[in-house]
């Protein structure tokens, strides 16, 4: 699909982009899910190594700056249109989940659903949790109660600026 996507991760932390720790023993399984540089660019999803400190930046949304940690992660970026395919997106998370810990996200469209994927246990769980009309993501999750997700956009109507040069020409 070619709609602008917002990953945001709410377990086990709250950050735009997705960080989940791979399972001790499955780096070798990961890496080869996941392929070369290039395939990995067209889903969004690198493998990170151990050790280092984990920094990426994320197409929408502030970019990540995390710790080292003592194990390999995987990484997805947020925002970007899916150039893989959305339902390709979802098999290659299903496919990796086996070897990944436990990690709950959501992915929001620019248009209108927003998709909940949970790893539990080595199995991805996913289900489509808004349809219909757009809903900011952020407002989304603060509704259903994922109060540590920060919109790093919120919209101040105190200062908009309404510049609309054609405003007062259509109330004419």
């Amino acid at each position: 699909m070619g709609n602008v996507r917002c990953i945001v991760q709410v377990a086990p932390r709250n950050l735009t982009g997705v960080v989940i720790a791979v399972r001790p023993g499955q780096t070798n399984n990961v890496m080869q899910i996941l392929g070369d540089i290039d395939e990995q660019g067209r889903f969004y999803t690198y493998i990170h190594p151990a050790g280092k400190p984990i920094q990426f930046f994320n197409l929408f949304g502030p970019d990540v700056s995390l710790p080292p940690e003592e194990c390999d992660n995987v990484i997805i970026q947020s925002g970007g249109k899916m150039w893989c395919g959305y339902g390709a997106f979802v098999d290659r998370v299903e496919t990796l989940a086996p070897h990944l810990e436990d990690a709950h996200f959501f992915i929001g469209d620019e248009q209108y659903y927003i998709d909940e994927l949970r790893i539990m246990d080595g199995e991805l769980h996913y289900q489509c949790v808004h349809e219909g009309c757009w809903l900011h993501i952020y407002d989304f999750l603060k509704k259903r109660g994922y109060l540590g997700v920060i919109d790093p956009y919120p919209f101040d109507a105190e200062n908009f600026i309404d510049d609309d040069p054609f405003k007062e020409q259509a109330s004419e």
